[in-house]
């Protein structure tokens, strides 16, 4: 190679190192080019981001659907299968923020409500109602095990009984923060066993004398004293429990709930779906079956909230029929059917014996 070639060969070699610079540098222009003209649009943007993702003080509530119960639980050993299915009917709850908020006055299935409407405490979060909301699945499904295993006549065993912190309120005054979902274990170191254990040691007590809670909170026991106050002529400290059984039944059984679902609604129909399952008898007839509505021990079924959407939920996921509580969930119900042109069958039930018994007597 001659030294003129090689002087070319060596521009070349810099001059393609000069553009590759280039157009890193190009790029770099029209970039800072591009945001010197559009940084306003941009701000915009991320402020209305931020303003529309503000939090406000209200839960959204839309319609959710339908789920098939027998998914939700596993028995081992004898059991029975139906050919339609039970289903429970649930609500799409979130925390609002200023867009939800906006959108649920012009979408008709959406509703805001204020947070304080479900608040016991003023300083109740989210996140402790949730707890409460779960500790209210746990008491629902051991009342619907007991139910459907002492229908089904298979003798369901009370092991034990906790008792868990389900609500604070206002005028609670405690030495320590009580937290929802913190288990009682003793009372002035007598063991409880039941709700007389609670109210007859309250009732021991003075107005503005204090009592001693034991709790178990994250597997260490904690006491707490907390006040006696005295409310429209009732000694009272302040702090509702929910009673939760430990059941012994056979065959064995395993809930699959999974941790977005909550809640005491789906108390009717567990026990439904639970009961048609230990029995021979096929309640179903083939139909696809929904409902709601909460259990108590002696099968009487309590009233809810969110019918209108619960109801659409199962109109939506083509259910036959919808198992409602009597009175005004029943109404809110047909109010619901007539306006939106349902054709799903509304049922109102006062206990458990209502459900299986117009089960039983379908053509």
């Amino acid at each position: 190679m001659n030294k003129k070639n090689k002087e070319i060969n060596e521009n070349n070699k810099s001059y393609k190192i000069d553009d590759s610079l280039n157009k890193k540098y190009k790029f770099r222009i029209v970039a800072l080019d591009t945001l010197r003209h559009s940084y306003k649009t941009l701000i915009f943007l991320l402020v209305l981001f931020l303003i529309l993702t503000f939090p406000v003080p209200y839960y959204v509530f839309t319609s959710g659907g339908i789920t098939d119960l027998s998914k939700r639980f596993e028995i081992e050993g004898e059991k029975y299968e139906q050919k339609g299915s039970y289903n429970l009917s649930y609500v799409l709850q979130s925390n609002g923020n200023v867009l939800t908020y906006l959108l649920s006055f012009f979408i008709n299935d959406w509703e805001s409500v204020e947070k304080e409407k479900y608040q016991i405490s003023d300083d109740e979060s989210f996140d402790e109602m949730l707890t409460r909301d779960k500790l209210s699945l746990m008491q629902a499904n051991q009342t619907a095990l007991f139910i459907a295993y002492s229908k089904a006549d298979k003798n369901p065993v009370v092991n034990d009984t906790s008792f868990y912190v389900a609500a604070t309120y206002d005028f609670l005054t405690s030495d320590k923060k009580i937290k929802i979902g913190d288990k009682l274990l003793r009372i002035d170191d007598i063991d409880v066993k039941d709700f007389s254990d609670i109210s007859s040691s309250i009732e021991l007590k003075n107005e503005g004398d204090y009592i001693k809670l034991t709790v178990e909170r994250d597997n260490e026991e904690i006491d707490i004293n907390v006040r006696i106050n005295n409310v429209n002529d009732t000694k009272i400290i302040g702090l509702l429990f929910y009673k939760i059984m430990d059941l012994e039944v056979n065959p064995k059984i395993n809930f699959l709930f999974s941790d977005s679902e909550s809640g005491s609604s789906a108390g009717l129909m567990t026990t439904l779906a639970i009961y048609d399952t230990l029995i021979e008898e096929d309640l179903t007839h083939g139909l696809k079956i929904a409902g709601t509505g909460t259990i108590n021990i002696d099968g009487t079924v309590g009233q809810i909230g969110g019918v209108r959407y619960k109801v659409a939920g199962a109109e939506s996921g083509g259910a036959s029929i919808f198992f409602v509580p009597s009175g005004e969930n029943y109404e809110e119900a047909i109010k619901v059917k007539n306006e939106k042109k349902y054709d799903i069958e509304i049922v109102e039930v006062k206990t458990f014996d209502d459900a299986v018994n117009y089960l039983r007597n379908i053509n």
